[in-house]
Order: structure tokens, then C-alpha cells, then sequence
């Protein structure tokens, strides 16, 4: 449905987005995670015809809509866009609101479609109030709403949660990807937010610095991120320097594998917190370690505990450890805990 192919963009001397190549197939969610201002929203700018790239084209429906040599306006791109703060307008009602995209059709045909999509975000009751009356949830739904009144053959989204408070956000993003499922309809989403990518992406773009860092599904990111960027980006992270030592990686944790790299290279080894667990002390089934509790952090239903390499009170390294219950440990205290070395990411330094 859409297609980047080698897409730059200049602001001055400033390159904000350098080469960047995807496609997001029909009827998909692509979600283009990274922190603030790796060109995330510059790229949404792009595809919808908001700016002109410095190289690369992007096709729609395989039409090509901004190249080095043409540009076709956004408003004959048949693009759909839904704002960070939503721009619904003040002195029209819910339903004039999402009527708004619809001047060039019959009357009679835009009053349907508006029915048909008041039912679909379940605000038929709300129908001739004002944006003021409404709450933040409802507000997103009739902008929502208006984006996808002329059915456009992909809808942008840009940071759309960011304003609501977090327990509304979740739900709301559950409603919308559900909603754009069932509709069929070909989206990609702007965020800045790991959980919610994971969550709601069909597939993800990881930026960083205008570049993408990584494509793939959620699970493809979480489990075998292809460098340390992508590994840190997905939350706590332990990492531990080691050197390759023919088969395997040697660390002040234990051995790990070696994913083929050079014997004698120095490598980082990635470990998220969830991997190491409590062992009630060796068995000779997995490497373990003994360590120091030098932290215990409370999460509701999991604990957070530091632990440390070496002596106390003054390790010379330290992990972190996700225990499933309340931890009832005491500073200084001795721990063995065990892991599974094919749980980990290896990559050279």
C-alpha cells in the first residue's frame, strides 16, 4: 500500500531523516518508534505531502507521490492524518466535525457514511455536541472518526495517545488498532513509546538520528534485536563487558555463547532483568552465580533487585534482577541466581 525508497530529508544543513527505505502492506499497522527527534514525524510530514524529500520516492498504492522531480499535493493523496491534539473544531458539532472531509460528495451520501461512523465509535447519543463537552477519550474517537470519513488508503497518526493519561491511553489504543483491524484500514503511527509500539504494532520502524536502526515485528525487536540500540530501547537492560574465548564469551557472570565473532574480541553482553532468576544455589543445570543484594526496588506485583559482583559494601559490577513477588532481602546479603545464556544478545564493542 505504501513504499519508501531511500528517503531523505534536509532542514538547512540538518539531515533529519537519511536513507530510509520501508513499505507497510495493505490493511497493516506500522509503527515508527524512536526518541524525540529522530525524524519520526518528519517522515509522517513526507508521506503526507507536507514536505518535499532532498531524495528517494514514496509510492502509494503503487502511485508515486513525491519524488527529486514531482510532488503530488497532500489533498490529492488520499491520505488520512490524525493529530497529536486532535484539531477538532470548536464551533462544530461531534457530527459536523467528522462531516468536515466530506464537502465533495452528496449530502445525503456524507450524512450515511457520518451515521455509519458515529455507530463505529459508539457516540450516536453525542452526536450534536461540542468538542468542549466531550472528554478525552471521546475527542480522540471524532478525530479518529473525521480521519477516516473520506477513506483514505492509508491513515498517519502522530503520537495520538500522548495527551491522554495512561490507564485512557491504553484503553483507547486498544479500541483504535481494534477498530482499524476491522476496518481494514492501512495505518502507521508515530510514538516515542516502546510498550505501546509492542502493544499495537503489526510491525515496527526503529529510528534513531533519522536512520532506521531496525525493522520487524514486535516479537522479531524484543527477542533478537540486531544491535545494542534496539536491545536498550525495549526497557532495563543489564549489560556486562566480556571477551570471546574460542566457543564461548567469558564474563564475570559466566559463559556465553559466542554468536561467530572473532576469538579474543571485546564484546557487550545484554541480559534484560527477566532473564536472571533467584536459585535456591547450584544444581550443575545452568550457569549460576553467587552475588550481593545491593537494592531492592518495589514494582506492585514483581520486585526490582540490584545485585552485585564482587565485595561489599563496593562491587565492581552490578545487574539487576526481575523477581515475580515481593522481596524480602536484606542489603548485603548473599544470592545465587541462574540464567540461561541463550536468553542473551552478544554484540561486539
Amino acid at each position: 500500500m505504501l513504499k519508501l525508497k531511500d528517503v531523505s530529508l534536509r532542514y538547512g544543513k540538518n539531515t533529519v531523516v537519511r536513507d530510509v527505505s520501508f513499505d507497510v502492506r495493505d490493511g497493516e499497522m506500522l509503527c515508527l518508534l524512536g526518541p524525540s527527534g529522530c525524524g519520526k514525524t518528519s517522515l509522517l510530514r513526507l508521506i503526507a505531502g507536507l514536505e518535499r524529500p532532498l531524495a528517494g520516492t514514496i509510492s502509494i498504492n503503487q502511485r508515486t507521490v513525491a519524488s527529486t522531480e514531482e510532488i503530488v499535493p497532500p489533498h490529492k493523496r488520499d491520505v488520512g492524518l490524525l493529530f497529536q491534539d486532535f484539531a477538532l473544531f470548536p464551533h462544530l458539532t461531534v457530527a459536523e466535525n467528522i462531516r468536515y472531509g466530506l464537502a465533495k460528495i452528496d449530502r445525503r451520501e456524507a450524512g450515511s457514511r457520518v451515521a455509519e461512523l458515529l455507530r463505529q465509535i459508539q457516540l450516536e447519543q453525542h452526536t450534536d455536541k461540542y468538542p468542549h463537552m466531550l472528554s478525552g477519550g471521546e475527542q480522540q474517537r471524532v478525530a479518529l472518526a473525521r480521519a477516516l470519513a473520506p477513506r483514505p488508503n492509508v491513515l498517519l497518526l502522530d503520537e495520538p495517545f500522548s495527551g491522554l493519561d495512561t490507564m485512557l491511553r491504553e484503553q483507547m489504543g486498544e479500541e483504535m488498532a481494534l477498530t482499524l483491524k476491522e476496518l481494514g484500514v492501512t495505518s502507521i503511527m508515530v510514538t516515542h513509546d516502546p510498550e505501546e509500539a509492542l502493544t499495537l504494532a503489526d510491525r515496527i520502524v526503529l529510528m534513531n538520528d533519522g536512520e532506521v536502526i531496525q525493522t520487524g515485528t514486535p516479537d522479531e525487536l524484543f527477542q533478537s534485536p540486531s544491535n545494542v540500540f534496539s536491545a536498550r530501547f525495549f526497557g532495563r537492560i543489564n549489560e556486562i563487558d566480556g571477551v570471546v574465548d574460542g566457543s564461548t564469551v567469558k564474563t564475570d557472570l559466566g559463559r556465553f555463547r559466542n554468536p561467530a565473532l572473532t576469538d579474543g574480541s571485546e564484546v557487550k553482553v545484554l541480559l534484560r532483568p527477566e532473564a536472571l532468576k533467584i536459585s535456591s544455589g547450584p544444581d550443575g543445570r545452568r550457569p549460576e552465580s553467587e552475588l550481593l543484594v545491593c537494592g531492592v526496588q518495589y514494582a506492585g506485583n514483581s520486585s526490582l533487585i540490584r545485585l552485585g559482583l564482587g565485595e561489599w559494601p563496593q562491587p565492581h559490577t552490578h545487574v539487576e534482577l526481575r523477581h515475580p513477588d515481593t522481596a524480602s532481602f536484606g542489603l548485603g546479603e548473599k544470592v545465587w541466581i541462574e540464567f540461561d545464556p541463550d536468553e542473551a544478545f552478544v554484540f561486539k564493542k
